[in-house]
């Protein structure tokens, strides 16, 4: 995949991020607190509603997604997930690459947080993000341009 599509998800897009969400996440949650089903669907459709993702297609599928909210003085990277068959492929480093981007655009610093259980820290310090803090389950992580 060279070049990708971003589209604004929709409310009937929920079942499908939910999936997404789950597939990634619930190991890392698990992991970490244990993972309680209804909490954490509640919990998706209260903070990563669908219409707040930009779904990342490749022309033929929609292959992940991803939230990115702009705080006062920096840009948040709520969550990004790409489908584990596209993973290693470095689509996940082309749709960071766009959002570090859109940062670099802003002059603000792009921020992001990695629960510990989540094996992707060594991805974000290959892009030129550093760890600015930390807390017993976060990794709290930061790019400028």
């Amino acid at each position: 995949m060279k070049e990708f599509q971003l589209i604004n998800g929709k409310t009937f897009d929920r079942e499908w991020l939910y999936n997404l969400y789950q597939n990634a996440m619930k190991p890392c949650i698990e992991a970490t607190w244990g993972w309680n089903e209804e909490f954490q669907s509640n919990g998706f459709d209260n903070n990563l509603k669908p219409t707040d993702w930009k779904i990342i297609n490749d022309g033929i599928e929609r292959i992940g997604g991803f939230i990115l909210k702009e705080g006062n003085d920096h840009l948040w990277l709520e969550m990004i997930i790409i489908r584990p068959e596209y993973r290693q492929k470095g689509i996940g480093r082309r749709v960071l690459r766009y959002i570090q981007s859109i940062a670099k655009e802003k002059s603000l610093p792009l921020r992001l947080s990695v629960i510990k259980a989540n094996p992707v820290r060594p991805f974000y310090l290959k892009l030129g993000f550093c760890q600015y803090d930390e807390d017993d389950s976060f990794y709290k992580m930061q790019w400028h341009s």
